[in-house]
């Protein structure tokens, strides 16, 4: 996605607030954090650059979500949330590019005289990439038309760090994690079944190569 859809995605969540304004009473609320349960991103085949062209993989988020209630007015309420993330995953992430001659598979070789043939090509080698992280900037907002069932959108930012570069040998293994949500949360009190689109962008911000990865993700989760 561009920086303009990504822009579009992290600004949703005020738009909802500023077109809820006229409803607004900034009720006090007991700023009290709670552990607001789990959740898990899948974000199946999702395309990324690479040095041999566009590559699909496979994104996959585990966390556990804090909350703090901020606001409250009406049908509103705005929070803060902190994301730990125990386990993220890159399938199909290029670790390393070997070089081969035209007519072969497999890495160059020289011969006894050290000449090596004047046509190659690169061959990508490809893992999985795990990483975790910490994501302590977030901002929900919650719209409750009927009992048992709330409108949620959200934006968060975070960082992940990664066992190898990502998505590139020369990239870096530290990240910036931004994201977007928008779905529905249905249960009665604090036991409750959320389910939402993430729009989520990694990158390194430009501290090393930085290719950037967006994933299109669905997220369960469950709030206790």
């Amino acid at each position: 996605m561009s920086r303009r859809g990504t822009a579009a995605t992290l600004l949703l969540p005020l738009c909802l607030m500023a077109g809820a304004r006229s409803a607004w009473s900034q009720e006090p609320v007991a700023a009290r954090w709670r552990m607001a349960g789990g959740w898990i991103a899948v974000g199946p085949n999702a395309p990324f650059e690479t040095r041999l062209g566009t590559r699909r993989h496979q994104v996959y988020l585990l966390a556990l979500r804090a909350r703090r209630p901020l606001l409250r007015g009406g049908a509103l309420e705005l929070s803060h949330t902190i994301d730990v993330v125990p386990l993220a995953a890159s399938s199909a992430t290029p670790i390393r590019y070997d070089q081969a001659s035209c007519d072969s598979a497999g890495p160059v070789r020289t011969d006894s005289t050290r000449s090596a043939s004047l046509c190659l090509s690169q061959v990508q080698r490809r893992a999985t990439v795990y990483g975790v992280g910490l994501v302590p900037a977030g901002v929900e907002l919650r719209y409750t038309p009927h009992r048992g069932v709330q409108v949620v959108a959200g934006t968060t930012i975070g960082a992940l760090y990664f066992t190898r570069p990502l998505p590139d040998p020369n990239a870096a293994r530290l990240n910036f994690a931004v994201a977007g949500e928008l779905g529905v949360r249905i249960g009665a009190g604090v036991h409750a079944i959320d389910v939402r689109y993430r729009f989520q962008h990694i990158s390194n911000g430009g501290t090393a190569f930085n290719p950037g990865m967006n994933a299109h993700m669905l997220q369960v989760g469950l709030e206790m």
